[in-house]
C-alpha cells in the first residue's frame, strides 16, 4: 500500500477516482431538479469520501473501485441518508423519501416577473399576514388550480388587476372598454366564488 492509500494518507486516492465518482452522481440524478441534483451530487461525494476513508482503514482500498465507491454513496443518498447519521424522515414533507413514497409535490413559492399571468396573486398571498398558514396554503392551491381552467389572456388580465392596475390601465393594455373591464372584474369574482363553492 502507498503513503496516499494509507490509511493516514487515503485523500490523495479519493481525489484520483472523484471525477468519476461526481459522473456518476450526475447521471444517477440527471432527472432531479437543478437544486436538488446539485444537493444529491454533493450528498453521494461526501458519502463516497467517508466510505473511501473506512475502506482506507481496514486495509480495503484493493476494492474501491470508482464505480463500487460511487454506486454505493449514490444509493444512500437514495435511501435518505444523509453523512452524520440523519435520514429524511417519511413524513417531513421536504423529504425526497416522503415526496416519492406519498406522491407529495413541493414547488418553489418566489414571485415571477413582471408581467407573468400569476405573479399578483401569489404576492397578494404573501401580504395577508392576518391569514393561517393552513388558509394561505389552501388559497394558493385552490387559485393556482381555478386560474388553469380559464384562458390565457384571461388569466393575464386577472394579474393586471391583482397588480392593482387601474380600470383606465387594464382598458388600454388589452384594447378593451373600460366598462367591459368593469364586467369582467365582477365576472371573475363571481367564477372565483363559484369555484369555491360559495356561490350558486
Amino acid at each position: 500500500m502507498t503513503a496516499a492509500l494509507s490509511p493516514t494518507g487515503w485523500h490523495a486516492g479519493f481525489l484520483s477516482i472523484l471525477p468519476a465518482i461526481e459522473t456518476h452522481a450526475k447521471i444517477r440524478f440527471r432527472k432531479l431538479s437543478v437544486e436538488r441534483r446539485e444537493d444529491a451530487v454533493q450528498e453521494t461525494v461526501a458519502a463516497a469520501c467517508v466510505n473511501f476513508k473506512l475502506l482506507a482503514a481496514r486495509g480495503r482500498l484493493d476494492v474501491a473501485h470508482p464505480s463500487t465507491v460511487a454506486d454505493f454513496a449514490a444509493r444512500h443518498v437514495t435511501l435518505g441518508r444523509h453523512v452524520g447519521g440523519r435520514q429524511d424522515a417519511a413524513k417531513d414533507v421536504m423529504s425526497p423519501i416522503c415526496q416519492e413514497r406519498h406522491g407529495v409535490t413541493v414547488a418553489r413559492f418566489h414571485s415571477r416577473p413582471s408581467g407573468t399571468v400569476t405573479d399578483g396573486w401569489k404576492q397578494i398571498a404573501i401580504e395577508g399576514r392576518k391569514v393561517s398558514i393552513p388558509e394561505l396554503a389552501a388559497f394558493r392551491i385552490d387559485f393556482a388550480q381555478w386560474l388553469r381552467t380559464l384562458t390565457r389572456r384571461d388569466r393575464k388580465i386577472i394579474a393586471a388587476f391583482v397588480r392593482g392596475e387601474r380600470t383606465s390601465e387594464v382598458a388600454d393594455r388589452f384594447g378593451i372598454s373600460p366598462g367591459r373591464v368593469s364586467q369582467l372584474r365582477r365576472k371573475f369574482e363571481h367564477e372565483w366564488r363559484v369555484f369555491q363553492g360559495d356561490a350558486a
